[in-house]
């Protein structure tokens, strides 16, 4: 590798340290002469020209970009990072708009402000303002009407779906011109939200049309809690009424920004070009067998930020992760890897941007996530996602632990932490997740069989491959379980809690629709005060072979541990789950400790958990013991009975009788022999410690205790 001599003013020995780490230059290292993109594109040049791995140092200060980096295969080994980790590099998607962009807006009294964008600018789905993302103008929270009104002629009367919603008049009011504005709604199924162009409306009626279609009708949630509605107006100028929120008029190219402090903009306000900042990609073979990917690349001590939000596309059914919480194979987050090996992202932060912020995609294979901060971001933390159903298993082996992630989903509400889609072997370990409007961990693969692509996640699936499988082998979740590619992931020491604080049907870890051999243990669930928490963990439909052992879940609104089909669960420690929220509203889901709502759990294992419920007459368990009615099939019984349970211990310290029935009738079936109505003597639920001393009764039945002060990312 040609050798260089050091930058002017660096020493040979920087002498600082961040966790543990020491910055050393080196000989060959690539000092970027500015903290502007021309001074980086040109280190990087310089890097790739020359044999062999080289470092790329940044300077402190911002670089606002223009264009995406593209990281390629000829770049292999490369280290980029700051120089100095104590004064890092931030790397910015937004361009900073001069004073003399800003004017008043004819007529307008309150402190609003426009600009009007270059020619050929994208729309921006995000703005910020001294750093921070604002708010898109909003309007207050509405319902929308569950049948069409009776008052509109039947000629032109249309079905609420995906296109289609009927509103009431104060919400039509708000519209006003409908070029730009938008709705964002929570639909029918309220574990996704939409945000939807309005394209035309019948003021009269309430109808509005939306140029693209959502998942799910537009009728009022079929479940959940929303005190403050369902749909919103955003993007109007009816909705830009407060300080902190901004509108962006399409037809004039124009923003409009009311400044949180009330005053003037002047050069303090940030608009996105970019959504992806950095991709590091490879190259995937035309044949579709093999791809050839970028290998060693590392990014460390980077600060991302002032990303767009990715759009609602036109034509998406199909190509959306399960219930499109995320996209297929979209530049939706700030660092994208791509065909990507052995590449490492440590010791970075990704704050306050509309876009996601790492998604590994498609040949994704021992690439590592560590130690980062995920913050105010619009979409997923972090995001794994595979090929589609197929036999093209390269997204597997990576490592995403250490990490903290919060305040995301700030733009999709419906987003989670960590969302691993179609990879496996992967170990998602020591995280904190917490303060997010869903779920807080997502192993999936779920995958609607639909070869026309009309149907979830269809068009992802490698039709050639699944079509031949299928016909050869069958169609039950063992005859396809080679396909699916989420499997054997480690889901382990995480710590999350306050998650679940808006949409519905959601847990802190969820895993549905993947491979045999996920491991979910020695995990902390806590404090999540949502009133449309599902369970703390649950293993949904088309889901086997999970194993949920050691986790600790304590104070959650809603249930403890939800299955369906052959899982074991074992030594987990259920303390205090709540029927109520604070304000004293019943939470949406209450059915059991243990809920079986699905397919038969035949051979599962239940053991040695303990369960303790500090409310007289919560449900120890929920389950069909009779055939039971599923839209309209007729599904088969699921019981604890059909699996081996004992060696539980249950106590409520407020009702000594609370296990009597369900000891009575689960021993009539053969079960729970050796289990105890007892005080587990846990030393202090209060202050996190729910380990027990030698001689309690869970220690007699051979409960092993947990200790969650070893859980999170740690120093």
């Amino acid at each position: 590798m040609k050798r260089r001599a050091p930058a002017a003013g660096l020493p040979v020995l920087l002498g600082f340290m961040l966790g543990g780490w020491v910055a050393t230059v080196r000989a060959a290292d690539i000092a970027v002469a500015a903290a502007d993109e021309p001074s980086l594109l040109a280190a990087l040049a310089s890097a790739r020209s020359s044999p062999g791995p080289d470092r790329v140092l940044l300077p402190p200060g911002t670089i606002r970009l223009s264009q995406t980096i593209v990281i390629s295969r000829a770049d292999g080994g490369l280290v980029i990072e700051s120089a100095d980790p104590m004064q890092p590099c931030w790397i910015s998607g937004a361009t900073l708009l001069d004073r003399d962009a800003w004017s008043r807006p004819a007529g307008e009294s309150r402190p609003i402000w426009q600009a009007r964008l270059p020619a050929g600018w994208p729309v921006p789905r995000a703005l910020f303002a001294d750093g921070k993302m604002l708010v898109r103008a909003r309007s207050r929270g509405f319902v929308p009407r569950a049948t069409p009104p009776e008052s509109m002629p039947y000629a032109f009367r249309r079905a609420i779906d995906g296109r289609h919603v009927y509103l009431p008049g104060e919400a039509v009011s708000l519209i006003g011109d409908p070029v730009g504005a938008e709705l964002r709604v929570i639909p029918r199924f309220p574990w996704t939200q939409y945000l939807l162009p309005v394209s035309r409306l019948d003021r009269e009626h309430g109808l509005v049309w939306s140029a693209v279609p959502g998942l799910y009708p537009m009728t009022p949630p079929a479940f959940g809690h929303f005190p403050d509605g369902s749909l919103w107006i955003e993007n109007t100028a009816a909705a830009l009424d407060e300080p902190g929120e901004w509108r962006y008029d399409p037809a004039f190219g124009s923003i409009f920004v009311w400044m949180p402090d009330g005053g003037e903009p002047g050069a303090r306000v940030a608009v996105p070009r970019l959504t992806e900042l950095l991709r590091i990609e490879g190259e995937a073979d035309p044949s579709d067998l093999e791809d050839r990917p970028v290998k060693g690349v590392s990014l460390r001590h980077l600060i991302f930020t002032e990303a767009n939000a990715y759009g609602w596309e036109a034509d998406k059914t199909g190509w959306g992760l399960q219930h499109d919480w995320e996209m297929y194979d979209r530049p939706t987050a700030m660092v994208r890897l791509r065909f990507a090996e052995g590449c490492r992202i440590e010791q970075c932060r990704f704050l306050q941007s509309g876009a996601a912020g790492v998604r590994l995609d498609l040949h994704a294979r021992d690439n590592v996530v560590t130690r980062s901060e995920f913050a105010d971001l619009g979409g997923v933390g972090v995001l794994l996602a595979g090929y589609g159903m197929g036999y093209k298993d390269v997204n597997r082996g990576n490592e995403i632990s250490h990490n903290l992630i919060r305040r995301i989903g700030r733009v999709w509400w419906h987003s989670p932490g960590i969302f691993a889609w179609q990879s496996g072997h992967n170990r998602i370990i020591h995280n904190r997740i917490h303060h997010t409007p869903y779920s807080g961990i997502v192993v999936s693969g779920r995958t609607q069989l639909s070869v026309s692509g009309d149907k979830e996640s269809s068009l992802t699936a490698r039709w050639e491959e699944v079509s031949y499988h299928l016909e050869t082998r069958g169609r039950t979740w063992h005859d396809r379980e080679e396909l699916m590619h989420g499997r054997h992931n480690e889901v382990a020491w995480n710590d999350i809690h306050h998650v679940m604080e808006t949409l519905a049907d959601g847990n802190a870890i969820y895993v549905s629709g993947t491979g045999a051999g996920n491991r979910v243990h020695r995990n902390f669930i806590h404090d999540i005060a949502g009133a449309n928490m599902n369970a703390a963990i649950r293993c949904d439909d088309d889901q086997h072979e999970v194993s949920i052992s050691h986790n600790v879940i304590a104070r959650v609104n809603g249930e403890g541990i939800l299955w369906k089909g052959r899982c074991d669960v074992t030594n987990n420690v259920i303390f205090a789950l709540r029927s109520r929220t604070a304000a004293g509203d019943r939470t949406t889901h209450q059915r059991g400790f243990f809920v079986l709502s699905g397919e038969p759990v035949t051979g599962s294992v239940v053991r040695h958990n303990v369960l303790v419920s500090m409310e007289p007459r919560y449900p120890i368990l929920f389950e069909y013991d009779r055939p039971w009615n599923k839209q309209g099939r007729l599904m088969e019984p699921t019981m604890l009975s059909t699996c081996e349970a004992d060696r539980n211990l249950y106590w409520n310290p407020g009702n000594p009788a609370w296990a009597d029935a369900f000891f009575a009738t689960q021993r009539a079936r053969g079960i729970e022999r050796e289990s105890r109505f007892a005080d587990p003597r846990l030393r202090d639920p209060k202050g996190n410690d729910f380990t027990f001393p030698p001689d309690s009764p869970a220690a007699a039945l051979g409960i092993e205790p947990v200790d969650v002060s070893v859980v999170g990312p740690g120093r």
